[in-house]
């Protein structure tokens, strides 16, 4: 079970010795099983890594992201063939007809706005969390009349206040795509450890986008995101840029509980059982199969 992501900040050596990760900094030397890992997060251009340590990234499934001159993720290495069926995964992905992607698209909506309206009802704006709750219930088939852009419109406003949009360059949204990165980072992994294309997506699907179907799956997941910045927001402790404080926060998401077929996980957790309830549903041709997170309180999940 992996349980672990590491924001790398500071340089020094990452490499490989006894199967495990070997952090050397500042004449310090830590080790890190790799068995514990998911995700690693390296945002500082001095740090060295070496090719056995890469391999045996791969070989663990364990996705590492490098970051811009703005320290944000620009850049992830994913694991190669690591699904023991992948011709069989991707002949059930190229033969899933448009019926079922728009009947799976309807489901992830519908879940997408429920779990919006959690997080307004978590913020006390219960008239709109009503507002999200009917427009759920109303998702159609492929969601021809858009209803999750007429949520979105609702909710961004409800959450952040009047006049905020997603375009806008400003603290919360700062915030907001920092975590959304993450989240896609880990659904991709989910994605590849499970052989399915991440290019070739249920409803996305822009030509020079690589991971459309990633960005399908992380819409019912990004709304823990929102959670955490808008009780940032609402407390004032919401910082004018990016603190490596804040984004050790926003990674640690991976590991915060969530609702998954009424057994909490970790968001992690969540994102590799939905990923494998999709080979069911495809398998089976039952959209029913597909089974998708639902937002609790924000709390990071322990073990017992």
């Amino acid at each position: 079970m992996t349980w672990r992501t590491l924001l790398i900040s500071n340089g020094g050596k990452l490499s490989l010795k006894n199967q495990q990760l070997l952090i050397q900094q500042n004449g310090d030397a830590i080790p890190v099983p790799l068995a514990d890992l998911a995700v690693i997060v390296i945002e500082n251009k001095e740090t060295v890594l070496t090719t056995p340590l890469l391999s045996a990234l791969a070989q663990h499934g364990i996705t590492l992201l490098t970051c811009d001159e703005q320290f944000l993720p620009c850049g992830q290495w994913l694991p190669f063939a690591q699904y023991h069926r992948p011709l069989k995964t991707l002949k059930l992905q190229l033969n899933a007809t448009q019926p079922q992607k728009k009947q799976l698209w309807q489901k992830i909506v519908q879940q997408k706005i429920r779990n919006q309206a959690f997080v307004l009802n978590e913020m006390g704006a219960d008239k709109a969390a009503e507002t999200l709750n009917r427009l759920a219930e109303n998702v159609k088939s492929g969601d021809h009349d858009n209803k999750e852009s007429q949520a979105a419109a609702v909710y961004f406003q409800a959450a952040f206040g009047r006049g905020f949009t997603r375009q806008q360059a400003n603290a919360i949204n700062a915030h907001l795509n920092y975590g959304y990165t993450i989240l896609r980072s880990a659904v991709a992994r989910a994605l590849v450890q499970y052989g399915w294309l991440p290019a070739l997506g249920l409803h996305h699907h822009n030509e020079q986008n690589p991971f459309n179907l990633a960005d399908d799956f992380i819409e019912p997941f990004r709304p823990i995101v929102d959670l955490m910045v808008s009780e940032w927001a609402n407390s004032g402790s919401l910082k004018d840029e990016l603190t490596p404080h804040s984004k050790q926060q926003l990674i640690k998401l991976l590991h915060y509980q969530m609702r998954w077929q009424n057994q909490v996980f970790t968001t992690l957790g969540a994102i590799d059982r939905t990923i494998g309830s999709l080979q069911a549903a495809l398998n089976e041709k039952d959209a029913k199969r597909l089974w998708l997170p639902e937002m609790l309180v924000l709390k990071e999940h322990r073990y017992e």
